[in-house]
């Protein structure tokens, strides 16, 4: 076990200034009040663990509470096999709040192709509980037809009783090319577990590969596996198509138009354990829309699509957090809203109109949207979780302010009932990258995030709540 020690933020005290603004990331935006300056905050900051770095892949931190009060934080860290090759492995450590200790161990995963110096497999995966099991997903690596080696198939990891257990989840299933019938997934994936402790994940179908029509993609999938069997072998290639359904894009057969769909996408299971997935949609071709949208899955298995932000063209999203609003204890019986965090960016902003944090809900029984901060550019790496008092907060990095002088901050956005009010969390090391929000037993704010100038994992939390 490794002692983690404390290292405190100063205070940054600010002036407040309510300001009415009626901009938004989409032609249906709410005007509401927002504190465009921020509150004073005092927060204080834990060390968790360092990065090492190699290559081009990045950490891409997650962190999530188990139902014991730790909390489980995975990432990716350099590492090296016998003769020297390095490669990038996934690592993972369970933090105790209460007494400041970490255990840290290895994920036990395929390794790098022997002799590839620098080899990096990947830049994102996802990790949820079940209880205080980790389970992992993460894109694995293939070498393709013309000797490169790409992201290709989705792998499901498991820590039962201690033991990582590794098994294949999705391939990327081509039905239209008997040939080349293992396509490539990508980065963008979301995972979660069900009351039954079975596995639900989406991602993002990027390419099927060497083919010249790859420009229809990339394409939505989503993929539900039944826990005990997933160590079961599976007798042909075939038999994943079985299990991975398409949520939106095309089913290359049907020649659909375009769609660049899935970029972002953040998974929920209702409560009836039927998925609920968020994401964006880039027009990156002919006949592309950009906008927010969400998927739902009904009792029957089909699929109905929602636009929740329709953006001007050019105007995509730079990350997504959502989550649901806590039950009505009078009406336990009713759905439960969602509420969703995302960035909306620009390819060139104007000084006043450039990249801006919005919050979309559909308490109202439609999705509205509203402003959460436009004061600097800011809202990627946006986290969403709802306080005590069922409001919603947001933790998010601040990039730049409009004039150019660079931020990068951790921010935190919490909505009182009337405006927006917002903190800097932590101002120092380059900080505010792979975000994870929570909220402690006392209602405490805790946020798991990255300092990228210090190649540090920390947890930064409000002192003064």
């Amino acid at each position: 076990m490794e002692k983690i020690g404390y290292k405190w933020c100063q205070f940054v005290i600010c002036g407040i200034a309510l300001a009415w603004t009626a901009c938004g990331g989409g032609p249906d935006s709410t005007t509401i009040p927002y504190d465009s300056q921020g509150l004073p905050g005092n927060w204080e900051s834990t060390f968790i663990a360092h990065v090492d770095e190699i290559g081009s892949t990045l950490p891409f931190v997650r962190a999530r509470q188990s139902t014991d009060k730790k909390v489980h934080i995975a990432w990716y860290n350099a590492a090296a096999e016998q003769g020297g090759a390095e490669y990038h492995q996934l690592h993972h450590l369970v933090w105790n709040p209460s007494t400041d200790d970490t255990s840290r161990n290895v994920v036990a995963n395929r390794p790098a192709p022997t002799g590839v110096l620098g080899f990096d497999r990947c830049d994102q995966f996802d990790m949820a509980l079940d209880g205080n099991t980790p389970i992992l997903i993460y894109p694995t690596y293939e070498i393709n037809d013309v000797l490169q080696q790409v992201e290709a198939d989705i792998m499901v990891n498991v820590n039962e009783g201690g033991v990582w257990q590794e098994a294949m989840g999705s391939v990327g299933f081509v039905d239209r090319n008997p040939v080349y019938q293992d396509g490539h997934i990508t980065e963008n994936m979301a995972v979660k577990i069900d009351r039954q402790g079975d596995i639900h994940y989406c991602y993002q179908y990027f390419t099927e590969g060497m083919d010249s029509a790859n420009y229809r993609y990339p394409d939505l999938y989503y993929v539900h596996r039944d826990r005990s069997t997933l160590s079961d072998p599976i007798a042909g290639i075939e038999q994943y198509a079985q299990l991975e359904e398409l949520v939106d894009g095309n089913a290359f057969s049907s020649y659909g138009t375009h769609n660049s769909v899935g970029y972002h996408n953040q998974l929920l299971l209702d409560g009836q354990d039927l998925p609920i997935i968020a994401y964006a949609e880039h027009g990156e071709d002919f006949m592309g829309t950009f906008a927010l949208k969400v998927a739902k899955k009904d009792v029957n298995g089909r699929w109905h699509l929602q636009t929740v932000d329709a953006l001007p063209d050019g105007w995509e999203i730079g990350g997504i957090g959502m989550a649901f609003y806590p039950e009505d204890p009078e009406r336990p019986e009713e759905p439960r809203s969602l509420g969703i965090a995302y960035a909306v960016r620009l390819p060139d902003p104007e000084p006043d109109n450039g990249h801006r944090l919005l919050f979309a809900s559909n308490q109202s029984g439609e999705w509205k949207t509203e402003v959460v901060d436009e004061s600097t550019w800011c809202g990627t790496h946006c986290s969403l979780a709802f306080t005590q008092n069922g409001q919603p907060a947001i933790a998010y990095l601040d990039e730049q302010s409009h004039s150019g002088r660079i931020h990068r901050f951790l921010k935190y956005a919490e909505f009182n009932g009337l405006r927006w009010n917002h903190e800097s969390a932590e101002e120092y090391g380059d900080v505010g990258q792979y975000n994870t929000l929570w909220f402690d037993d006392k209602g405490i704010p805790h946020i798991c995030t990255f300092s990228a100038e210090d190649n540090e994992i920390l947890v930064v939390r409000r002192s003064n709540s």
